[in-house]
């Protein structure tokens, strides 16, 4: 979690609504992201590849785990 939080300036700058990392335990975890439209996604990328790259380089995430994944809301509750 301390290499997570370190990430929060690097991230700060990436458009997005908010950004959570969850973890399930035994080193599983997922990245979900809300950005306001396609476009802002889209131009975070980079950003968001460079911050978990650094987790990556720090031995935290094993880079054959990262899948990204894009999709739209279907329901929204809050």
């Amino acid at each position: 979690m301390v290499a997570a939080e370190d990430l929060r300036g690097d991230l700060a700058d990436a458009g997005a609504v908010f950004i959570d990392i969850i973890d399930f335990g035994d080193g599983a975890g997922l990245v979900v992201a809300k950005y306001p439209n396609e476009a802002a996604m889209e131009a975070a990328g980079a950003i968001a590849q460079a911050a978990f790259g650094k987790m990556v380089q720090a031995g935290v995430i094993d880079p054959a785990s990262i899948k990204p994944k894009t999709g739209a809301v279907a329901i929204s509750y809050l």
